[in-house]
């Protein structure tokens, strides 16, 4: 017992190395939960009615011809779907660039960590109010 408080370099170095493993062990349970949450969701996806499915790859080439019209500049890396529903277009990057509200589903992007527009934070970013109550 005495040499341990000898050379107590030996006891910190132990626990960190101790704690440095557990936090290894949490990170890959949370690696896991989170691959089983992925796995999930993509069978949902996949066992999805048909007419939704249609409706998704409608709305996918409705998107595609609103950005190659110049009407489609979501904030968001991976666009929205909510403004091609509402508008047909989506003027949420203009918008979030001017300190102008966004859709409910961009503002959850940015929150998501998944914000475009450089220099901007989630908290920074305004939502735009429902839309009929629909959005």
């Amino acid at each position: 017992m005495m040499k341990m408080f000898k050379r107590p370099w030996l006891a910190v170095s132990l626990a960190v190395a101790l704690l440095g493993g557990v936090g290894i062990s949490v990170s890959l349970a949370q690696s896991d939960a989170m691959a089983d949450q992925m796995e999930m969701m993509k069978k949902m996806m996949m066992s999805r009615p048909k007419a939704m499915a249609k409706a998704d790859a409608q709305i996918q080439k409705v998107k595609a011809k609103a950005v190659a019209d110049g009407k489609y500049a979501c904030c968001l890396r991976h666009s929205c779907d909510s403004c091609a529903l509402k508008m047909g277009q989506c003027p949420c990057g203009m918008n979030a660039a001017n300190d102008k509200p966004v859709c409910h589903e961009c503002k959850g992007g940015w929150h998501a960590g998944d914000g475009a527009i450089p220099g901007k934070t989630a908290d920074q970013i305004k939502t735009m109010p429902p839309m009929g109550g629909e959005m």
